[in-house]
């Protein structure tokens, strides 16, 4: 059995060849071109597919079926792509339209449960059925496992953990809300965070860099600067507060972060635990693992691989 995972972002459309045991065999990219317009969108995914599939000696037909991660809010169940601003999508029936086009079964998925599917198979969620991933970014976003299932709730959109509000009336946030997590937490709240300290007075070894990222302010904090590692022991905080909420709400039996920052390691991963500790307190009648994402950019094909796998087991 050969499987067709896809990431799809606005930038790039990324692409592997999945086997039953979670291992890519090809893998692929291509400009997503969203400007372009869905039926170009479509043709570049036939393309890729058809090439990967060439390459490994199989026709596109051979596949058993294709899954799909989409930055967006997704209907399930109808196959349709609610909202996806990234690709300039609005209720587009992308299960229906890519399963004509290429004569196989489709499944589509957010891109944050399709990761999160993709660590419970084969990164470091393997052993959990039941685990919330976090993933730090521009923004936050969240997958959230029970029972093996991905958790949609009434609305379809699952745990959206980037938008929970954690401060009444704090920084407004791109969804329109104010003191959202992603706006206290994200890779992108730290550097605003620290550019206000600075701008402050508080001394920092970072102080004369003109180019300044989370990645710098994670690095600084490991060598012992004072700021970088205020910076990011609030964000944790933040994520340790909101992730107790989460334990207390609906118990997963891990915790998985990943996104850019979580490649630090311990550096955030231990203030995160400490803060999740202490929001639990006397509730924390076990601990709750909290680990790094180990599949990298990967999680999303072998993601929507495996949630292809189990749609197409359905036929």
């Amino acid at each position: 059995m050969c499987l067709l995972g896809i990431d799809l972002g606005g930038t790039s459309i990324k692409a592997g060849l999945v086997d039953i045991n979670g291992k890519i065999l090809k893998k692929g990219q291509v400009p997503t071109g969203a400007g372009e317009g869905t039926t170009a969108v479509l043709k570049r995914i036939k393309n890729l597919a058809r090439d990967l599939a060439g390459e490994q000696g199989l026709a596109l037909g051979e596949l058993e079926g294709i899954g799909i991660g989409i930055p967006g809010s997704v209907d399930v169940a109808r196959g349709l792509v609610h909202l996806a601003p990234n690709l300039f999508w609005r209720d587009f029936s992308l299960r229906d339209e890519l399963a004509a086009l290429l004569d196989l079964p489709v499944a589509i998925e957010n891109d944050a449960h399709v990761a999160a599917l993709g660590e419970m198979w084969q990164g470091a969620g393997r052993g959990y059925t039941s685990l919330l991933m976090v993933t730090i970014g521009t923004g936050i976003g969240s997958g959230l496992i029970i029972d093996g299932r991905v958790h949609h709730g009434l609305f379809g959109y699952g745990a959206e953990m980037g938008h929970i509000k954690m401060v009444c009336d704090g920084r407004q946030c791109r969804c329109g809300g104010h003191g959202c997590l992603e706006t206290l937490a994200s890779a992108t709240a730290m550097v605003k965070s620290f550019r206000e300290y600075l701008a402050a007075g508080y001394p920092s070894m970072l102080s004369d860099r003109p180019e300044l990222g989370a990645k710098e302010i994670l690095a600084a904090a490991a060598g012992g600067d004072e700021l970088a590692g205020r910076v990011i022991d609030e964000a944790a905080c933040y994520l340790g507060t909101a992730l107790a909420n989460a334990v207390l709400l609906v118990g997963p039996e891990a915790i998985i972060i990943g996104g850019g920052p979580a490649q630090a390691g311990e550096v955030i991963l231990d203030p995160i635990r400490k803060h999740l500790a202490a929001a639990m307190g006397t509730w924390q009648l076990k601990q709750v693992p909290v680990l790094q994402a180990a599949l990298g950019n990967d999680a999303g094909i072998i993601g929507a691989a495996y949630l292809a796998m189990k749609t197409s087991s359905q036929y």
